[in-house]
Parts: C-alpha cells; structure tokens; sequence
C-alpha cells in the first residue's frame, strides 16, 4: 500500500517540477549564500546565489532517486560522451578552488555545473519527460514576451515593480546602463528585457525553449496549434530583445529543424510562423533595426571595442597564469587592475576563452569535448522532438560562441542542461 502510494506521489513530484522549471528560469530571483564585494565588479560575478530554479533542480533529483530506489531502476544511468563530458569539466572546475583568488567561488562553479550535469544525465534516462518539458516551455515563452511587449510599447519596466524582483530593475530610457539603442537623433530606444537581467538573456531563453512548440508544430496532431502560437510568440519576443546573436542563433536553429531530416508537412507552417513573428515584432521598428545591424553610432561601436578588448585581456591573462588558469568562475575578477575609464570588469563574451583562461587547455579540451559530443549525435536525431531539440543544442552552441551566460550564470547552466537532457532522451527513445 505505501510503495503504490509513494511511487504516484514522486511521480508527480518529478513532473510538477520538470513543467514548472522553464518557468522559473524566467524568474532570477534569488538568495544570496555568499555575497563578496570586489568593486567595480557587479555582485553577481562574485557571489554565490540561490535561485528557485536551484530549488526545482534538487526535487527533480530527490523525486528520480526516489523513484528508482522504489521500483528498482538502475540508480546510475549510463552518461553519454557529452555528459561524461560536462560532469569531468565540472570536478576540474571544482578543483580549481586549489588556485583560485576566490575559492568558493570555484568551488560553487564546480558544484552547481555537477548539480545540472547530474540533471542532464538522469532526464536522459527518462524520455517520457519531455512532453512535461515542452508544456512548461510554452508557459514560459507566453509569459516573458507578454512581459517583453509591454517593455517596448511602455518604454519601462517600471510596471514589473509590484513583483518584487531584482532584476531587471527599474529601467527606461533615460537611465544609464539601460539596455538601449541610441538613434541618429540622439534619443534612446529600451530593448526588451522580460524577467531577466538583460535583453540578450532573454534571447538566449527563448532560442532554448522554442524547441518544445517547434516540436508540436512539425508533429501535427492536436498540439499543432499550440505549436503555432508558441512559434509566433518566440519569434516576437527574439524581435524585441534585439539580440543579434539571439537573431544569429535562431535563423540557425531554423534552418536545421527546417533542412535537416525527411521532409514534413509542418514544416512550411514554423518556416511561415517564425518568419511572420520575427518581421512582425522588428519591422515597426525599422530605424532601430537599422542601427543593430549596421552597428551604428557610438553606443554600438563601443559595445564592439569593449567585447574585443576583452579578448585581449582574456589572451593576455592565458599567456601570464599557465596551464592551470585562473580559476573557475573569476575572470572577472582578474579584470579589476586592468579596467580602463568607463570600462566594466565582466567576462569575455566566448564561453571557449572564459573556459581557457579560467580552467586551462584541460577545461577548454573537456568543453570542446561536449561540443562535439553534440554534433556527433546529430546524425542520430530522429522525429519531431529530436529535431527540434537538437536546432536548440545547435542555437546554444552559438551562443556559446558569442555571449558568455552559458557558462558564467547558474540558471544558464541549467537552460543547457534541461535541452541536453531531453535531447540525449530522444535519441535513447529512438
């Protein structure tokens, strides 16, 4: 009579969890475990903090251990070559601690990159759990673009104060370090942040999670719908941020989903979705579009050379640390005595040279490592779901490449996680 009962009620700990976690990642609220001050470098580089999609993670992983330990499941799934990958880059990033300038910092990197590897690893084990995935994925895209829209059309996230949140704060036009585009008139245009702390995580969100209602899209059937309207609200909330790697990120994925494999009837219709929500959201902004993508004006020029030179600083600190690097999780950090006027200390915007100059050609290597774990397992991708989430795997691997949220948030490892996992599911289903 217990073991019935027990079994049912994990089973539905584990599901509640799983939908409600493409949720909270839109939500960075958090608590602050460890909070050190290395002015000017924004706290949340230096800090170890909680978030609810932590929270979320940890019963996701007691709920599966619990159900494995009742109905005698292998407590130890196999890891694929793109797992085995992650959890090895997440103990040498915890043995970094031994060198770093900030241990626990390190130390916390190393452990939360565990904590979602581990996530990775055992929702691999578990196929059926996409489809839970996939409905808190739809839930989650409505509610940030419903956010995003009011953002552009208010030109404030002033409205968002009742929440209590942290980030994005309270932001228009008129306050410095908005995320903005300045115009050739000299005014200022506010980007779309929806929850978080910056358009361009908004972006990197929504290139993840489009992959649940692309799936229902090129399935048929009666999610299709739900498909379309999902489709449509990525693509509109991608236009709003205005995020050229978002924008980079998901013609690619696109162009994937839509290129690779047999072909299938809903293909067409997400070509059309996407391309409808994408023009719709940026083209009555077309002076602003204009600025992004011709990079003009001061801002923008800056917003280049300060990228640029952080790669510099990033060369220069590989060649002056060694084979070790600096340390998991304090680039940043290395930045202070460096900085010229004006100029913020945060990491370089590649993944591959925060991980060579943090963790040495070791971590660089057990990165690339994954990497091309991915794109081997590309050829075993098979259905809907497969396809969709492999275009996200292949968007993230951009944005690898070109912003550094992957690597140096919490809930970005855990965005990475959660595609992995369900992707490397797929594949074991087919």
């Amino acid at each position: 009579m217990f073991k019935p009962t027990a079994i049912r009620l994990l089973t539905a700990m584990y599901f509640a969890a799983l939908g409600l976690l493409p949720v909270a990642l839109g939500f960075w609220a958090y608590y602050p475990l460890l909070v050190e001050h290395y002015p000017p470098v924004y706290f949340a580089y230096s800090s170890v903090l909680l978030f609810p999609a932590d929270l979320l993670t940890i019963t996701l992983l007691a709920a599966d251990a619990g159900l494995r330990l009742l109905t005698g499941r292998p407590l130890a799934p196999r890891p694929a070559p793109p797992t085995t990958a992650l959890l090895l880059l997440a103990a040498w990033a915890a043995a970094s601690a031994a060198w770093s300038p900030e241990p626990r910092l390190s130390l916390y990197h190393g452990l939360h990159l565990g904590l979602t590897a581990s996530m990775a690893l055992f929702l691999a084990d578990r196929p059926e759990a996409w489809a839970a995935l996939a409905t808190g994925s739809l839930g989650g895209i409505g509610l940030q673009v419903l956010v995003a829209a009011g953002e552009v059309l208010l030109q404030t996230t002033a409205f968002l104060d009742p929440l209590g949140l942290e980030w994005p704060g309270r932001f228009d036009p008129s306050v410095s370090g908005a995320a903005v585009v300045e115009l050739p008139d000299g005014s200022r245009w506010l980007r779309a942040y929806g929850t978080f702390p910056h358009p361009n995580l908004l972006g990197i969100y929504l290139v993840a999670l489009a992959a649940g209602p692309m799936a229902w899209t090129l399935e048929g059937g009666g999610r299709r719908t739900w498909g379309i309207i999902g489709v449509g609200l990525a693509a509109v909330g991608l236009g709003l941020t205005f995020s050229r790697a978002a924008w980079l990120a998901f013609l690619i994925v696109l162009g994937w989903v839509l290129g690779a494999g047999p072909p299938a009837p809903g293909r067409g219709l997400l070509a059309a979705t996407a391309a409808m929500g994408l023009l719709a959201a940026v083209l009555p902004f077309g002076q602003v579009l204009g600025v992004r993508l011709g990079i003009q004006g001061p801002l923008e020029t800056r917003s280049v050379l300060e990228r640029g030179w952080l790669v510099a600083q990033a060369a220069d600190l590989i060649r002056t640390h060694g084979p070790l690097g600096l340390g998991a999780g304090t680039f940043p950090l290395a930045l202070r005595d460096r900085l010229p006027p004006g100029y913020r200390a945060e990491p370089a915007h590649n993944v591959g040279v925060l991980l060579l100059a943090e963790l040495g050609p070791l971590g660089l290597g057990l990165g690339l490592a994954a990497g091309l774990g991915v794109l081997r397992g590309l050829r075993r991708t098979a259905g809907a779901d497969g396809l969709a989430l492999s275009g996200a795997l292949l968007g993230l691997v951009v944005l690898a490449m070109l912003d550094h949220p992957l690597w140096t948030a919490a809930p970005g490892h855990l965005l990475v996680a959660l595609v992995l996992g369900a992707w490397l599911g797929q594949i074991r289903k087919g």
